[in-house]
């Protein structure tokens, strides 16, 4: 689903977010003034709109710093009160204090500053009492051949408009943190100050209120974060108390209903086995279960998705379930054909089952959404194409903007669905103890419904 960024400003209910308006009365009080005028209302002046052209320069295109500078100067021949340096538009930190902790070294660029700027940019165009804000937090290696990693911590506005992402620190050091506490703590130090009183937008005259709506990490970071196991330890579910049992190697959970994880549960930390600390995110307002939402990126389309093409291949070589060699060539062809016709709404666009070790999650989605029901219709035996197409459907109407509030209900038996169907279809695959269980992937999906409701921009398509 794509966003408009000028004109799709809508309010978020009054019920959603903490009231801002007694603080903005409150404000206007002491100002003497009974209403705000916003600038929007005036004619820009020439420099306002040099700058906005500039700003929009920088965050559209790959236009450098020095490029920037240069157009820059141009325009003062025209407007010399404007600034020497495109820096002092774009508001950038010229420098930065490290803060050195345990394992690393941690950089704190802000968070407040990066809101403000977008809060003053559409305050021009529409009114809003308030702000949705997501952060992600993963970390990444520099290079194979180096034990450097680097830990940047993301934010970006999801309502009343969509923004760019922005980075909030960042992290590096010759291992990941070994406290997440310490490189958490001023980002969590700003949002409880922004949450507790608004974000104050001081050419406007107007207090912002923030909730933080979603934490988007994947399973080991959410784990890092929260203070918890390893998604792969016994009690490593995040949403249930079931206790897994490894086999083969791989950690798998029973088949059936358990007791599921609550916001309370977890602060008191009633599984004392499940938590190895308190984290700070604790100290916010937020539910400490819905809040780390489990995101399809690593829980569908890398995960579910990825291991049933791995079964098809793994049958078409053991010529099982009326597979063979010859259906999987097939499957290439007409991906390979679907190439031609793919339109640059995509990404990526989706290589053939040689290539599915390095699929990316774009591609899996692709080929789960789009090419996948059409392509496979006829080529796959019946059984199978029934229970992928069950996924299909279910994801595609998740991921839809106007059907996901509507079918959650009726999407959650078709996952359970296509649980049951899986392990029937591919029972032979799997001795019996494994039918009666199944891997963190397949059990945490049946939990993605009540995330989806949630965070439902995580599912957008394309």
């Amino acid at each position: 689903m794509s966003v408009d960024r000028e004109n799709n400003c809508h309010e978020i209910p009054s019920t959603v977010l903490p009231s801002t308006s007694c603080t903005n009365e409150r404000l206007l009080e002491d100002n003497e003034c009974s209403t705000v005028d916003l600038p929007c209302q005036k004619p820009l002046s020439r420099k306002e709109k040099i700058n906005r052209i500039l700003m929009h320069l920088m965050t559209s295109t790959y236009l450098s710093i020095r490029d920037a500078d240069r157009v820059l100067n141009e325009f003062r021949l025209i407007v010399p009160d404007l600034p020497t340096s495109i820096r002092s538009i774009l508001r950038t930190c010229t420098s930065v204090q490290p803060k050195s902790i345990s394992s690393g070294v941690y950089y704190h660029l802000g968070l407040k500053t990066s809101l403000l700027r977008y809060v003053e940019l559409w305050l021009c165009t529409c009114d809003f009492d308030s702000l949705q804000l997501y952060i992600n937090v993963d970390g990444l290696s520099m290079s194979r051949s180096s034990s450097q990693h680097l830990w940047p911590v993301l934010g970006r506005i999801v309502a009343p408009r969509l923004s760019d992402v922005f980075m909030i620190g960042i992290y590096g050091g010759n291992t990941k943190p070994a406290q997440f506490n310490e490189i958490s703590a001023d980002t969590i130090s700003e949002i409880k100050e922004m949450t507790e009183t608004g974000l104050l937008s001081v050419r406007f005259n107007k207090y912002i209120a923030i909730k933080l709506s979603a934490v988007i990490c994947d399973a080991p970071a959410r784990s890092d974060v929260r203070y918890t196991v390893n998604h792969n330890a016994k009690v490593g579910c995040d949403r249930c108390v079931v206790n897994g049992r490894r086999l083969d190697g791989t950690m798998t959970f029973p088949n059936g209903e358990y007791t599921l994880r609550t916001d309370d549960t977890f602060r008191n930390q009633t599984q004392y086995i499940h938590h190895k600390g308190h984290s700070l995110f604790e100290s916010l307002p937020i539910d400490m279960i819905l809040t780390f939402p489990l995101d399809p990126m690593h829980m569908v389309y890398l995960g579910v998705t990825k291991k049933l093409v791995t079964l098809w291949i793994e049958l078409g070589h053991k010529r099982l379930k009326n597979m063979n060699s010859c259906v999987i060539r097939t499957i290439n062809k007409l991906i390979s054909r679907c190439v031609e016709s793919t339109p640059s709404d995509f990404p990526r666009k989706c290589r053939t089952l040689d290539y599915l070790s390095v699929w990316k999650a774009t591609e899996c989605r692709l080929f789960l959404l789009y090419l996948g029901p059409v392509i496979l219709q006829n080529i796959l035996p019946k059984p199978l194409y029934i229970n992928f197409k069950c996924l299909a459907l279910s994801m595609y109407l998740l991921a839809h903007p106007k059907f996901y509030n509507r079918v959650t209900e009726s999407d959650r038996m078709d996952l359970r669905n296509f649980l049951r169907e899986y392990e029937w279809c591919y029972r032979n695959m799997r001795d019996k103890v494994q039918k009666r269980h199944r891997r963190n992937k397949e059990h945490e999906q049946s939990f993605v419904i009540k995330d989806i409701t949630n965070s439902q921009e995580l599912f957008d398509f394309p």
